[in-house]
């Protein structure tokens, strides 16, 4: 009984609430006129009022821009900011089964539910048809608006250029002239863009405005279609394969603009035609992308190679302060394990030093590559930094929990393999140098800077594998066997046939500076990396002098006139 007594009072008490309810709203709706459509207790007075409340209108009133109120909010307004609808009740508030009235933009977006939201879309409507109107195409004496030709797809085309030529002539010389001969005649398919019947309707040319005639004859260019006369149409763009990679994929150039051949490629296609800018920026901004991404890629697989080799070392510091691995002077393969993984941790910091410094040579062609290739060096620092300091830090930690003699074994293990590897490499730089000076019948300036360097790398080398106690005649020996092997299989300097029958002597010295050059400089940064800032003085001087020296050599000194 209780409980029933307790269920009919609440009962009561929530019919008392509604009824309380309703009749506040019937004298709310009877405050105001029942001629009134909707209240307007709650707009804002307009006086000292002078501009939109909307921030980002602002505009002044005035007598012909009047004063308009948001029949939701009640705000201020100007006639454009209050151009939205919405259905509402004589109380202002959203009702599906209300009357549309003008709101603004924050009461139109107003509630997750979209309860009586209403727009005109008329002028949308409008804008929309005068904007395809505008697009649509018009053809008059083969003259097109100026929107049409910007729907043209440059990259699409240059894609038709390479595949074309890779189709049609590929690596064959043969087909090449026949292709020549043919093109007298007609214009091949692979060769017309997308607009060519279009643009071949034109009477004048599309540069100079002048008439075609039997005298001044029409010429499309085989990139963008566009018709012009022959004093405006110029073999600019060239379809190539280059000569000092062995690669069957097609290039496209622009010639004497950055990225394209510097020597006329032993199979090559010119094409005639009138190219703008954006065309121009498009052929030689493709070489330094690709660049940007070869070298993105080699320092990706260089990056997680040296993660790899972090942790491993990493590692092997945590079980030596566990004293799960005891690390005495007699226990040389402790030794050796430490400094191979410091060794390898150097070289791989080393290469990607070195693959920066290639990443900062490429040079951007456009505003965009400019920001991609500075935000893609500054990550690749940010790497390097970290890494760097990781490595430094898993020394000292090392250095910490490691007695003095053991410290300086090891340093003297990774002192020795790094001298050797720089007598290996500089050694075998000098036989290639010789042997394409003596082929090419080239001057032997840069093997007699290279041999004098070898001498000094040899007697320091000598001098640390006598202070480690290791056999002189072991290492020679070893250095013969490793030479031979590397000679044969792992040339440091390669040439391209190709180039080599276009240029001949030439092609050789440039690689022969380029690439001694080259391998120098990561040889000496190598070395750096690895030894010890006291360690090998006299190799470390000669090895910079032998580069500025490399600095001053001109393709006219090393070639025999």
């Amino acid at each position: 009984m209780a409980q029933q007594y307790n269920s009919q009072q609440q009962g009561q008490l929530l019919w008392t609430r509604q009824v309380e309810i309703a009749s506040t709203a019937e004298q709310t709706a009877s405050e105001f006129d029942i001629n009134t459509e909707i209240t307007r207790q709650h707009w804002k007075i307009q006086d000292g009022i002078t501009n939109c409340r909307n921030k980002q209108c602002m505009k002044k009133f005035s007598l012909i821009e009047r004063i308009h109120h948001c029949r939701r909010c009640g705000e201020i307004f100007c006639k454009e900011c209050v151009n939205y609808q919405r259905r509402l009740n004589k109380l202002a508030h959203p009702d599906p089964e209300g009357k549309a009235f003008k709101v603004c933009k924050k009461c139109f977006d107003e509630g997750k539910n979209l309860d009586g939201q209403k727009r005109r879309l008329t002028e949308y409507f409008f804008a929309l048809r005068r904007q395809t109107q505008e697009n649509a195409i018009v053809l008059e004496n083969g003259k097109v608006r100026g929107t049409w030709r910007n729907r043209l797809d440059l990259e699409k085309e240059v894609r038709r250029l390479l595949n074309g030529f890779k189709d049609s002539i590929g690596t064959s010389e043969m087909k090449r002239t026949i292709h020549e001969m043919t093109n007298i005649v007609s214009t091949p398919a692979w060769q017309k863009s997308t607009f060519w019947l279009q643009e071949n309707m034109a009477n004048q040319c599309q540069k100079c405005q002048q008439k075609f005639n039997l005298v001044r004859s029409k010429h499309n260019c085989k990139l963008c279609g566009r018709a012009v006369c022959k004093s405006c149409s110029f073999k600019d763009v060239i379809l190539y394969l280059p000569d000092e990679e062995d690669t069957k994929e097609p290039r496209l150039a622009v010639i004497k603009v950055i990225g394209s051949p510097s020597v006329e490629p032993e199979l090559a296609l010119y094409t005639a035609g009138k190219v703008k800018k954006e065309e121009k920026m498009l052929a030689k901004g493709g070489d330094s992308l690709e660049m940007l991404l070869k070298v993105h890629s080699t320092m990706h697989r260089n990056e997680v190679k040296m993660e790899d080799q972090l942790n491993e070392y990493q590692i092997i510091i945590e079980s030596l302060e566990d004293n799960s691995r005891k690390l005495n002077s007699s226990g040389k393969s402790n030794i050796q394990t430490v400094a191979k993984a410091q060794e390898d941790l150097a070289d791989y910091l080393a290469q990607y030093v070195l693959n920066i410094q290639r990443m900062k040579k490429l040079t951007p062609e456009s505003n965009t590559q400019a920001i991609l290739f500075r935000n893609c060096l500054k990550g690749k620092c940010d790497f390097y930094f970290d890494n760097q300091f990781r490595f430094k830090s898993l020394q000292k930690t090392l250095g910490d929990s490691t007695p003095p003699k053991i410290l300086e074994c090891i340093q003297r293990t990774v002192d020795k393999h790094a001298i050797v590897s720089t007598q290996l490499y500089i050694r075998q730089l000098t036989y290639e140098t010789l042997h394409i000076c003596d082929k090419y019948k080239l001057r032997d300036d840069i093997p007699q800077k290279l041999t004098q360097t070898d001498e000094f790398v040899e007697k320091e080398t000598i001098d640390c594998i006598g202070q480690d106690g290791d056999d002189i005649d072991d290492h020679t020996e070893q250095l013969q066997e490793l030479l031979q092997s590397q000679l044969k299989d792992h040339r440091l300097i390669k040439l391209s046939k190709r180039t080599l029958k276009c240029s001949g002597s030439h092609h050789a010295a440039d690689m022969l500076i380029t690439r001694s050059t080259d391998i120098l400089h990561q040889v000496k940064v190598q070395l750096m990396m690895k030894s010890a800032n006291r360690s090998f003085p006299q190799t470390k001087q000669t090895l910079d002098q032998t580069l500025e020296e490399l600095k001053t050599v001109t393709l006219q000194d090393i070639v025999k006139l």
